[in-house]
């Protein structure tokens, strides 16, 4: 098979010779040959008041109709060296119409390709407001869970916790918060600093963010459990505390959370109550307590669980 083929390049040796330089020959002319094409050219914005923001992005290509050599047209095709710049250079505060005037076409390593006319020109509005400069919150959409026999001891923190934005007055006014990329964080045993990134999908193109560089701080610790003995249950409300009292009066208190937080806990911290009213309203005279304790606790348990309201007799003296 190799000896057929070398045999017949050696037999039409002269002819493919030939051939290939009719075709470089047709080449070298047609590529010299004015031509024109139609194509796609990214824009860009220039000579924009720092106090004016555009209200809407403008389009990210226009499709104009270019003239010049062959080769050029091919070149600029195949290196993307052009683009057009639309001069918003003293435009007023509204909606204005761009004309052909205000669009350039910049193609600084093949100055003769020229523009002969824009497409969509007929129909290209540009609407300017005032700039402002606005703080917005971080929305989280970070889900963290420590990993067993370890507990969180507060919600986790965004740092900082908003982001300066700026742009046009109408559009910066309509953001009310910025939300992160939504992820979970799962098995985390030590405290730490995380980057988080930020979800740019809602905002528009034209909304500048200063800077982007967020962490979320977690504290965690090893998760502990804590019995605190003989905390007093009070019964609270509007009735006559000679009449009245609750049975037992006094509860042990079971604390779980981190062992560094519990060693901060004063059992005068944890505060029982039951309020008087709720028995004749949920028609029961054994209620569960109301627990306040002061500090990110994980859980707790009351032993007993139920209280009873209990009628106090008056007896006679001896």
């Amino acid at each position: 098979m190799f000896e057929k083929i070398k045999e017949f390049f050696v037999k039409h040796s002269l002819k493919l010779l030939a051939l290939l330089c009719g075709c470089l020959v047709w080449f070298g002319v047609v590529s010299k040959e004015e031509t024109r094409i139609e194509i796609e050219l990214p824009v860009d914005i220039i000579n924009l008041q720092e106090n004016m923001a555009l209200v809407y992005p403008p389009p990210p290509t226009l499709t104009v109709q270019l003239e010049s050599r062959a080769i050029s047209l091919v070149h600029l095709k195949i290196n993307r060296s052009a683009h057009l710049e639309i001069d918003l250079k003293g435009m007023q505060l509204g909606q204005s119409k761009i004309t052909s005037e205000r669009i350039h076409f910049i193609s600084p390593n093949m100055p003769d390709i020229k523009m002969l006319r824009i497409r969509q020109t007929n129909s290209l509005n540009i609407e300017l407001d005032a700039r402002m400069e606005q703080k917005v919150p971080v929305l989280s959409r970070i889900h963290v869970q420590a990993a067993p026999g370890f507990t969180l001891l507060n919600e986790p923190e965004i740092m900082p916790d908003s982001v300066l934005i700026s742009g046009a007055r109408s559009t910066i006014a309509k953001i009310k918060h910025i939300p992160t990329k939504e992820m979970s964080i799962t098995n985390l045993k030590w405290s730490n600093s995380l980057p988080i990134q930020l979800d740019l999908s809602s905002l528009h193109s034209i909304v500048e963010i200063a800077d982007t560089n967020l962490y979320m701080q977690v504290q965690i610790e090893p998760l502990d459990h804590k019995i605190f003995s003989s905390i007093p249950v009070r019964l609270i409300g509007n009735f006559d505390r000679s009449h009245y009292t609750l049975s037992p009066a006094r509860a042990d208190v079971e604390v779980s959370g981190g062992k560094e937080l519990l060693s901060k806990i004063n059992p005068k911290d944890i505060n029982l109550y039951i309020e008087y009213s709720r028995f004749s309203i949920e028609n029961t005279d054994e209620l569960k307590p109301t627990v306040h304790i002061p500090y990110a606790i994980t859980s707790w348990q009351v032993l007993p669980d139920k209280f009873r309201l209990v009628e106090v007799r008056e007896d006679s003296e001896e």
